[in-house]
């Protein structure tokens, strides 16, 4: 195991994206053990304007706590280290954002002093390529106030997979539903540049049709963050009180522009969203948000 290593200030995005421009060609064969990297990033001062910036991209209000998807933004740039530290065996470019999972324990003041800590989970091979876990959990003052699981795919090995993908169930709808609210979203072409200032992710799949047709795209791709963060933001209104998960499925990506609508149901259980096109008939994404029994 790789020993933890602790950061006093967020690593820069630009090496990192360096790093994982120069590594897009890693090709890995045969067996292969993923190192349980472990990275921490001690409290920093909140960066406001960022954050109200964050805010006025994906609907969420100017309240006194911080959007339960932030905190996944505000250590973006460990999670971009991780998967270009040098011990780390898959092509970062090459990697899908399959799933989340959020679990949120108490409100986060906006100036609490969140320390982040984040680790890699053994690789999981299955019959589309190999998945894996990237947790990040946060604390305040040793408390744990929040913790998230990013399962993500590559397909970078050519060997014989194994098991069916891994499914979060909670994700899907358990029963009967009740329609909350409707939304058509207008999902601009420039979005992707626009949210990328914020959270730091510049993929090229995201920023321009050009950059991303090298990776197999017609057009440039929203983030799936900023799709997950929108449509919970539509749910804030109704958020449970007490300790909550938040499940989300990434299906078919949002090209840009686009033309999407935000459906919100409440169920035996919980929330349900959907993101889907105008017919209905291509689900970007499906998610839910559920009391933490």
């Amino acid at each position: 195991m790789t020993a933890p290593r602790t950061f006093a200030k967020p690593p820069h995005f630009a090496p990192s994206w360096l790093r994982a421009i120069l590594a897009s060609r890693k090709s890995p064969k045969g067996e292969m053990t993923l190192p349980r990297l472990e990275m921490a990033l001690l409290p920093q001062p909140l960066d406001r304007p960022r954050l109200a910036a964050y805010r006025e991209l994906t609907g969420f209000a100017d309240t006194p706590t911080l959007p339960p998807t932030w905190p996944q933004v505000a250590c973006g740039a460990l999670h971009m280290q991780m998967l270009t530290d040098p011990t780390f065996p898959l092509p970062a470019m090459g990697v899908v954002h399959l799933r989340n999972h959020i679990e949120q324990y108490a409100p986060i003041a906006v100036d609490a002093p969140l320390h982040y800590a984040c680790h890699l989970e053994p690789v999981r091979v299955t019959d589309k390529g190999d998945e894996i876990d990237l947790v990040t959990v946060a604390t305040v003052n040793d408390k744990v106030v929040w913790r998230a699981v990013i399962t993500m795919l590559s397909r970078a090995r050519k060997v014989k997979r194994g098991t069916p993908p891994s499914k979060i169930a909670s994700a899907e709808s358990t029963g009967p539903t009740t329609p909350l609210h409707t939304l058509d979203l207008r999902v601009p072409e420039d979005l992707g540049r626009r949210y990328a200032r914020v959270a730091g992710d510049f993929n090229p799949i995201h920023q321009h049709a050009l950059l991303a047709k090298p990776f197999g795209f017609p057009r440039a791709i929203i983030h799936g963050m900023w799709s997950l963060a929108r449509a919970v933001a539509a749910c804030q209104d109704a958020l449970p009180q007490t300790p909550y998960s938040i499940d989300v499925a990434f299906r078919k990506p949002v090209f840009l522009p686009s033309n999407v609508v935000l459906n919100v149901a409440r169920g035996a259980d919980g929330l349900e969203f959907v993101i889907a096109n105008k017919s209905g008939k291509t689900v970007h994404l499906r998610g839910s948000i559920r009391p933490l029994k």
